[in-house]
């Protein structure tokens, strides 16, 4: 499936990261935190359609969006300084 990596600005354990990640989970369970500010998701949706679906999720509960990208990656990817756990949910999806 493809992946698309979404890069924002939320604070962590805010509510507004919360709403996103839950608005995550209703197209993309299968998703992966990269850092505190940035995770990847499993999802066969444009990225403009994400953006758009994470928009609305914000807007809906009263949340700014603040600064938001997405993106898709591909098998030519670079990463470094994934757990294990990670590394192999990330191989895994690119294939």
């Amino acid at each position: 499936m493809p992946l698309a990596l979404v890069v924002h600005d939320l604070p962590a354990g805010s509510a507004a990261l919360k709403a996103m990640v839950d608005a995550i989970y209703e197209i993309a369970p299968e998703h992966w935190p990269m850092s505190d500010s940035a995770l990847l998701a499993a999802t066969g949706v444009s990225p403009s359609y994400l953006r758009d679906h994470l928009l609305r999720a914000l807007q809906a509960q009263g949340h700014p969006a603040g600064l938001m990208l997405v993106s898709r990656l591909g098998t030519t990817a670079a990463w470094a300084g994934r757990p294990a756990e990670g590394e192999d949910w990330l191989l895994q999806a690119l294939e």
